[in-house]
């Protein structure tokens, strides 16, 4: 918004395959974020610099998450501001770390598991606000449901006693009507 340089990403379209919903996280008029009021859009980040020092920490973290495909759609934005700097120490870093990535996801290739998901919910009148809420827990890549049952059980169990802990290990919807008042029922 505030420089003209064709080597710089033009709006949020650039950052699309980094983040899908970054169209509809930046859908802001004009008459509520303007470039030319003052105060807005000033600050370190929202220089050359910033952008830059950003996409780098973006970069890494994405390396760390192993998320090695977004590493180089990152890349892809940083790679044209260097050139145009003539910055040939921070090209030969930036294709380093490409080169490592595609080494990783070649590495990977059909063994690649992100975290697994589990829909939990509590239900009893015991857990009061939460009862009948629900809520996905990531875990760690290849962890089992009767892992993370036996752990939410003996959680649970710890805290209020085993005898009013009750454990559904069923997908299907839970009718709360055909459960014990009181107990503490959690479906995972």
């Amino acid at each position: 918004m505030l420089e003209d340089r064709p080597y710089l990403p033009v709006g949020c379209v650039a950052f699309e395959k980094i983040s899908p919903n970054v169209l509809e996280e930046s859908a802001v008029s004009d008459d509520v974020v303007s470039p030319d009021e003052e105060g807005i859009c000033t600050g370190k980040y929202f220089t050359e610099n910033g952008l830059v020092g950003l996409l780098e920490q973006a970069a890494n973290s994405f390396s760390q998450g192993g998320m090695y495909e977004n590493v180089n759609e990152v890349y892809k934005i940083l790679i044209p501001i260097s050139e145009a700097h003539r910055d040939y120490k921070t090209l030969a870093m930036i294709h380093s770390k490409l080169h490592d990535s595609f080494v990783k996801i070649d590495q990977q290739v059909g063994k690649r598991v992100f975290g697994t998901y589990f829909r939990v919910g509590f239900y009893g009148n015991k857990f009061g606000d939460l009862d009948g809420e629900e809520f996905i827990y990531k875990e760690p890549y290849l962890t089992k449901l009767p892992e993370i049952s036996h752990r939410l059980e003996n959680f649970y169990a710890e805290r209020f006693g085993s005898e009013f802990v009750e454990v559904i290990k069923d997908s299907n919807t839970v009718d709360s009507s055909k459960l014990t008042p009181e107990k503490y029922v959690i479906n995972s």
